[in-house]
């Protein structure tokens, strides 16, 4: 077990340094984290892709998914179960590889997947699974003050639940250990976490946008070919004409690989924030 206070990012940090680090430390491991989150991703884009649900999505038909509920309920709770299996065993891997990584240079990537496999991920299904459960009650009890209680309490729960993934790596916490572990350690520094929690979530929305936007130009070039072709704008909305089979998998995967390592990131750079405020409010040695 490592000690997080030789971790690099074990200091006190504000809403902006908290970003900085985020961004530096990505930029910092791209390479290994853009290939571990793709091959993690494309198994999953993979086992949509198999099920046949992007055919379901471009001939989309009300009367047919109507008539086979039960189907399209089975399938999407399959595609949940793989989604959060292969999402807790690569958020496992990303936290272990960027905490372990940066006080032992020497460990190899080979060690880090399997004390990964081993030791977190089981903790890491499971904590993710509690998390949802919670975010959702929390959610469905705002909406009784309407939109604004659903947002406020998406942005609590989220803010204080985020580092319980650090934690169930660097502290080697269960699920349900790690969930009141993150809520006591959040309040350490609630109001600074809260905001480098809002400040995160609006730039990863501004990515998404952008990402979608760079991605969604070569749909736009074919759809204004087709209308050319077709001389109707109706027919150029056909989905069927962009089908482009498994090449919507992979730029998917190629997309959410940009994209989805930044959340361990955060998760990891608040945890030993947080950790180091609560050390030293506790009058334990810290690194300056």
């Amino acid at each position: 077990m490592y000690d997080s206070k030789k971790h690099s990012l074990y200091k006190q940090m504000e809403v902006e340094s908290v970003i900085s680090n985020v961004f530096s430390t990505y930029f910092r491991n791209f390479l290994p984290l853009f290939i571990i989150s793709f091959v993690g991703v494309f198994i999953v884009q993979l086992f949509i892709y198999s099920t046949g649900f992007y055919d379901v999505l471009n001939d989309f038909d009300p009367a047919i998914v109507e008539g086979n509920l039960g189907f399209f309920m089975k399938l999407i709770l399959k595609m949940m179960l793989i989604m959060i299996v292969v999402y807790g065993i690569l958020n496992a891997f990303l936290i272990n590889y960027l905490f372990v990584k940066d006080i032992d240079s020497n460990v190899s990537f080979t060690s880090i997947l399997g004390d990964s496999l081993r030791k977190f991920s089981v903790h890491m299904v499971f904590f993710m699974i509690l998390t949802m459960i919670i975010i959702m009650v929390g959610m469905i009890f705002g909406v009784i003050v309407f939109v604004v209680g659903m947002l406020l309490a998406a942005l609590y729960l989220g803010s204080v639940l985020i580092s319980g993934c650090s934690v169930v790596v660097v502290e080697q916490k269960n699920a349900f250990d790690a969930i009141g572990r993150s809520f006591s350690l959040s309040h350490k520094d609630f109001w600074q976490s809260l905001g480098s929690f809002v400040l995160f979530v609006l730039i990863m929305i501004l990515i998404s946008i952008v990402l979608s936007a760079v991605v969604a130009i070569p749909v736009v070039i074919m759809f204004f070919d087709k209308l050319g072709e077709t001389g109707s704008i109706f027919e150029a909305f056909n989905l069927k004409l962009y089908d482009i089979g498994i090449w919507s998998a992979i730029i998917n995967s190629f997309v959410s690989a940009l994209i989805y390592p930044l959340y361990a990131i955060f998760s990891l750079v608040l945890y030993l924030k947080l950790k180091y405020i609560e050390d030293r409010r506790a009058n334990i040695d810290v690194v300056e």
